[in-house]
């Protein structure tokens, strides 16, 4: 079979052979939006990378983190965690009581030295009193002493007058100094005691000593009972239990985290290339990852250069130095400050400087 094509072109194809055809429209021609579609989405990462110099033309951009004055709460002592009575985000005043710990052992060995030093103490108390009554006995004795023995002083003195005189004889001399001398020994014996009550005697001297050693160690162990008690050494808010009750704490192991809202700072990086920025006063944009922007200022700028926070570079990155820089918040910020949040700041925008 053949075909033949001998038909004269036709300069209307919508007519054949004198009949009308009814051709729908083509359907590319309502779309042809998507081809600049294609053409925007192709040039997207040119746009990106002509965005990126035409930025760090214009703004001044620095890394920074949020830094709170914070304490770790540590167990000073071994101990189970007995009792907590604060909760996280709760404000504290200083000398709060916050958490309680028990130890069983440590209380035992309070209690049992606790009754060895009020015993001591009573034994110690007993040996004054009757070194006490020795004392005074040996006193009076110690003055009768003394006034016989000045008595016969004097009475040698006048028995000698008188043998000057032919009044008295020798024999009653010699009487009056033997009486006299025997007074001196007797004085004399009588200091020598009263000396040895003045001082301890060996027992109260070993009551003594072993009393001061056990109330060296009765100290020692009440100041590590009174350390059971936490309680908070500043003003502020609770931002972390690391522990629940019941559960055992190791001498050195946190048992939570005490921030002081009222101290914040911000630890700003600048690129040694904006080291003009780096100055005291300098106002600044802080913006948080949230979103909330805050206005700050620089107040201190140590001079020392730093190694900027290794989170901030990728694994092939180098890692950069940077001028650190500490600043303040001017206005209140409401945004939640947590100790280490990333934030960035701005020193100038599309608008100029802030």
């Amino acid at each position: 079979m053949k075909i033949r094509f001998n038909q004269p072109e036709t300069m209307s194809p919508d007519h054949d052979r004198g009949l009308l055809v009814q051709y729908s429209d083509a359907k590319r021609l309502g779309k042809s939006w998507r081809w600049y579609l294609i053409v925007l989405v192709v040039s997207l990462p040119l746009l990106y990378l002509l965005g990126l110099i035409l930025w760090d033309e214009i703004a001044i951009e620095a890394n920074g983190r949020i830094r709170v004055t914070n304490f770790v709460m540590r167990a000073p002592v071994d101990g189970h965690v007995q009792q907590m009575l604060v909760r996280p985000l709760q404000s504290v005043v200083e000398g709060e009581p916050l958490a309680q710990l028990a130890n069983t052992l440590l209380q035992e060995q309070h209690d049992r030295i606790q009754i060895e030093v009020s015993s001591l103490t009573k034994e110690k108390q007993n040996l004054l009193a009757q070194a006490g009554q020795s004392r005074l006995a040996s006193l009076q004795l110690l003055k009768f002493s003394q006034e016989q023995k000045d008595f016969l002083h004097k009475r040698l003195r006048q028995y000698e007058s008188l043998f000057q005189q032919g009044a008295a004889t020798q024999a009653e001399i010699a009487t009056i100094r033997s009486q006299y001398q025997a007074a001196l020994e007797n004085s004399a014996l009588l200091q020598r005691a009263q000396y040895s009550v003045q001082n301890l005697t060996p027992e109260m001297i070993q009551i003594t000593n072993h009393m001061n050693q056990r109330m060296l160690e009765f100290d020692n162990i009440r100041n590590q009972v009174e350390q059971l008690k936490f309680v908070a050494p500043i003003a502020g808010m609770v931002t972390e239990i690391f522990v629940q009750p019941g559960e055992y704490l190791g001498k050195g192991q946190p048992l939570m985290e005490i921030i002081s809202p009222d101290t914040v700072y911000i630890d700003a990086f600048i690129p040694p290339k904006y080291q003009d920025y780096a100055v005291a006063g300098q106002i600044a944009q802080v913006k948080f990852p949230n979103g909330e922007v805050a206005k700050a200022k620089i107040i201190a700028v140590p001079g020392i250069v730093q190694k900027s926070i290794s989170d901030e570079n990728g694994p092939l990155e180098v890692v950069r130095s940077a001028i650190l820089a500490q600043m303040e918040f001017i206005d209140p910020v409401n945004n939640r400050l947590m100790n280490g949040i990333p934030v960035e700041i701005y020193f100038r925008g599309i608008m100029g400087e802030y």
